[in-house]
């Protein structure tokens, strides 16, 4: 369990990390997304006149195997050689599974009644992004944090410690005293960020452990103490 909130002050900085991976529509330029959108919007076209000629629903539908092969094409490829010294932390791979299920969920509604029910197709689409565009990168220059609408670059020098909430994601105090959620890392992914960090961020759970440790002693010496007086009492009775 999370403590309700806890700040510490950033130590010297080194240089560490993992290699980040860029790929995906997380690389993807603008004009790489313009153009699967374009590939997406003539799919729904497409569905939208054939719903409306008649056209039978195994063409409707088969039609979306060479729409995902065209925008597996174009989205960019894992980097071979990807950037040293960064440290991605993002939204599980597993969340995939989510944006499965949602999309057989309102593919089907969609089929049936594609003039009316294509807002649906935006909810996959919107999740595929957030799962894409959210997270935190940690390198020698800083912080970069990403979320779906907008990009956000920390240098070190900015950021004077962390905060835990009780709810939501970890959040960076900066030297002005105001606080700034970090995409994508949860209590859970507290110990990646420390460990990427190398130093630029206090270890919590070492100063918790220390913490404990000296609870533990002091516990330890009050029972000794106790014992001690127990004794002395029971010679003193025993007189």
């Amino acid at each position: 369990m999370p403590p309700s909130e806890s700040s510490h002050t950033a130590e010297e900085p080194t240089d560490t990390g993992r290699p980040s991976h860029s790929g995906g529509l997380r690389a993807a330029g603008p004009g790489r997304l313009i153009a699967i959108g374009a590939v997406v919007l003539a799919y729904l076209i497409f569905v939208v006149v054939g719903t409306m000629q008649g056209w039978s629903l195994g063409l409707r539908i088969g039609l979306i195997v060479p729409t995902a092969v065209v925008v597996w094409l174009i989205t960019p490829r894992r980097a071979s050689h990807p950037k040293p010294g960064t440290y991605t932390i993002g939204v599980p791979k597993l969340a995939y599974i989510g944006v499965l299920v949602l999309a057989f969920c309102v593919f089907f509604p969609f089929v049936g009644w594609p003039v009316a029910l294509w807002w649906l197709l935006l909810f996959p689409v919107i999740a595929i992004l957030w799962v894409n565009r959210t997270y935190t990168t940690i390198s020698a220059s800083g912080l970069e944090l990403s979320t779906i609408l907008r990009k956000r670059h920390l240098d070190w020098s900015q950021i004077k410690g962390i905060a835990i909430p009780k709810r939501g994601p970890v959040r960076a105090r900066l030297a002005d005293d105001t606080e700034v959620k970090l995409p994508a890392v949860g209590y859970d992914r507290l110990r990646e960020l420390i460990d990427a960090s190398d130093g630029r961020l206090p270890d919590v759970f070492g100063a918790l452990e220390e913490a404990q440790e000296r609870e533990a002693a002091k516990r330890r010496a009050d029972e000794q103490a106790q014992a001690a007086l127990d004794a002395v009492d029971d010679s003193a009775a025993t007189d």
